[in-house]
């Protein structure tokens, strides 16, 4: 809740009523919330949303589904039945924002579709998360993260030079649609400003994959020429990629340009590589990319890394540790930039979670409010819709809510 000490996050005000699973949509729906949207999350009277089963848990509660619907007040409803039909449509009429990531048509099934919410609140702003998009041959299929990297062309170019195609160790495809969606729908905001109207904002994995590929894909659109697997490298600058060092540990050295190439090659005492013809010019670097590499591997392979990272900073060469998750979590920056928020769980007590990855001079987005038990917050959202106790009563006898 704002304080009157402290100025009123950009989204307060504007309610979201959050009907989708797993990471996209609830990530979408996360940071909305972060900025100030009242963020009502929907789950079956079942289950729940998926992402409660992910491991690791802490005494029963899901890491992920902890990170992904932080900031939001829950609700259960079967949304087969038509009274929790009923109750998503009286929630509609004061809301600004749906999110869904059903399969194609199944929203229309509900009796929930765009042209039907739109009819009850024109000013409504309905997201929809999907793997190919709403439209197209492929409209119907399911996606998830892995099978959107194999499709597409991402996992091509993910694992070491004449390996297997490998999924990136995050779920970034997820992520990134969640991270668009909540621009798209503040970008829709923006513009019911001006007209008055909602709109849809349709958002897929594939053309976040696609817009990620970015100059892999342009590239290929302007020359026809086909990126492929680098391991760790990068097919436009070359060194710049993982090096394993004398005592079995990795670090990545950025020589991103001529300037850094060459101090680079000083730091290291390799002044022949530095004036050598081949390697003065990043486009001669990255045409002779396995003969420099491998003599870099043979350089870097007899130090350790610690001396090394000294050496390379002294010598302003951007390099770093490869680090694992804890040694980054733990990291005085992390710690200095305020990456890791508190909030109090009904259940757990308190307990950190990621938070908001922006900052902003005038105002303080982040962790209010830890994610809602299945259901948690039913009884007030249907009382704030006009519902008696006897109704609500009546609706759990029907097994509507829980």
């Amino acid at each position: 809740m704002t304080t009157t000490s402290e100025p009123a996050l950009s989204l307060h005000g504007i309610r979201v009523i959050d009907l989708s699973r797993v990471i996209a949509g609830p990530w979408c729906g996360a940071l909305l919330a972060d900025l100030g949207a009242d963020v009502i999350k929907v789950e079956d009277t079942g289950p729940g949303d998926e992402s409660r089963t992910w491991p690791p848990h802490k005494d029963g509660e899901a890491a992920a589904y902890l990170l992904f619907n932080r900031n939001k007040r829950g609700i259960a409803l079967d949304l087969k039945t038509p009274e929790a039909v009923e109750v998503v449509k009286r929630l509609v009429q004061t809301a600004d924002v749906v999110i869904e990531n059903f399969r194609t048509g199944t929203m229309e099934s509900f009796g929930l579709g765009y042209d039907v919410l739109s009819a009850i609140n024109p000013r409504l702003i309905y997201c929809s998360v999907s793997a190919f998009g709403r439209t197209g041959p492929r409209k119907d299929s399911p996606g998830y993260e892995a099978l959107m990297q194999a499709f597409s062309g991402i996992m091509s170019i993910t694992g070491e030079p004449g390996g297997q195609p490998v999924r990136a160790g995050v779920s970034f495809l997820d992520l990134t649609t969640g991270i668009l969606c909540a621009f798209g729908v503040s970008n829709a905001i923006i513009q019911r400003q001006r007209t008055g109207l909602g709109q849809r904002v349709d958002g897929s994995l594939l053309e976040t994959a696609v817009s990620l590929l970015a100059f892999h894909a342009e590239g290929y659109l302007l020359t026809g020429a086909l990126p492929r697997a680098l391991g760790s490298g990068h097919p436009s600058l070359s060194p710049y990629r993982n090096f394993k060092c004398r005592d079995g540990q990795w670090i990545f050295i950025a020589a991103a340009n001529d300037r850094f190439w060459q101090k680079l090659a000083r730091a290291l005492d390799r002044g022949d590589l530095a004036g050598d013809p081949r390697f003065e010019k990043n486009q001669g670097r990255v045409a002779h990319r396995a003969e420099l590499e491998s003599l870099l591997e043979q350089t870097i392979g007899a130090l350790d890394r610690e001396s090394l990272l000294k050496r390379l900073e002294e010598a302003d060469v951007p390099a770093t540790p490869v680090n694992t998750v804890d040694q980054v979590m733990n990291d005085p920056q992390t710690a200095e930039r305020g990456i890791v928020q508190r909030a109090m769980h009904p259940t757990l007590g308190e307990i950190p979670v990621v938070g908001t990855p922006l900052h902003f001079s005038r105002m303080s987005p982040g962790v209010r409010r830890a994610a809602p038990l299945r259901g948690e917050h039913t009884d007030i959202v249907l009382t704030d819709l006009g519902y008696t106790p006897a109704e609500i009563r009546t609706l759990r006898d029907k097994k509507v809510t829980i």
